[in-house]
C-alpha cells in the first residue's frame, strides 16, 4: 500500500465514522426502485461541504474589499457600455485610460477568490472519491415529477452523471441531489453571513 493509499484510507475512515451510519448497506439494486434512505446522508454531506467552503471563504476573503472592487468594476463597465451605445468617443478614450487599473482590480479579485479555492479543493476531491464508494452511488434516490435530463441544456451538461448508472431521465442520484443541496445551502449560508 502506497503513501497516497494510506492517506486516503485515513480520510475514508474519518468519513465513514462521520457519515457511514447514513449510508446503510444494500443488497443489489432493483431496477425502478428509488432508494430514499440515502437522501439524509447525501443532504448531510452537502451541508457539511457548504459550511466548510463558505466558512473558508468567509475567513480568508476581505468581503468589504471585494464589494468595493466589484462596485468599481461594475460602474466602469456600465459607463463604458453607455459611452459605446451613445458613440461618445471622447468618453470611451477617457475610460480606456482607466482600463489598466480596472484590469488590476479584476486580477486582485481573482487572486482573493483563488486562495480559498485551493484550500477547499483537495478535501472536496477526497470526499468525492469516498462518496463514489458509498452504497448511494449510481442509484436513484429521488423521483422527480418531470424528466430533468430531457431539458436540452441541463441534459447535455449533466448527462455524464447518468453514465454507468440505472438513473432514468426523471430521477436524481446521489450526485444530483448533492449538487442541488450544496448550491442551496451555500447560498443560504452566504446570505446569513452577509457575504453577497
Amino acid at each position: 500500500m502506497g503513501i497516497l493509499d494510506s492517506i486516503l484510507s485515513v480520510f475514508y475512515g474519518l468519513f465513514d465514522a462521520i457519515f457511514g451510519k447514513f449510508f446503510p448497506p444494500r443488497e443489489g439494486v432493483i431496477q425502478g426502485h428509488v432508494y430514499t434512505e440515502y437522501i439524509l446522508g447525501v443532504t448531510l454531506v452537502a451541508l457539511t461541504i457548504a459550511v466548510f467552503i463558505t466558512g473558508v471563504n468567509y475567513f480568508l476573503i476581505d468581503h468589504e474589499e471585494m464589494k468595493r472592487i466589484r462596485k468599481e468594476t461594475t460602474e466602469y463597465r456600465n459607463k463604458l457600455l453607455k459611452a459605446q451605445r451613445e458613440g461618445n468617443k471622447k468618453q470611451i478614450r477617457k475610460l480606456e485610460l482607466q482600463k489598466k487599473r480596472i484590469n488590476e482590480l479584476n486580477a486582485k479579485m481573482t487572486s482573493m477568490s483563488f486562495k480559498p479555492m485551493i484550500i477547499t479543493m483537495i478535501p472536496i476531491f477526497i470526499l468525492f472519491a469516498w462518496f463514489r464508494h458509498t452504497p448511494a452511488y449510481g442509484i436513484p434516490i429521488l423521483d422527480l415529477p418531470f424528466a430533468l435530463f430531457d431539458i436540452p441544456v441541463v441534459g447535455s451538461l449533466l448527462g455524464f452523471f447518468r453514465r454507468g448508472t440505472i438513473l432514468t431521465a426523471s430521477q436524481l442520484g446521489a450526485f444530483g441531489w448533492y449538487f442541488l443541496c450544496v448550491t442551496v445551502f451555500s447560498q443560504l449560508i452566504r446570505k446569513i453571513l452577509n457575504m453577497d
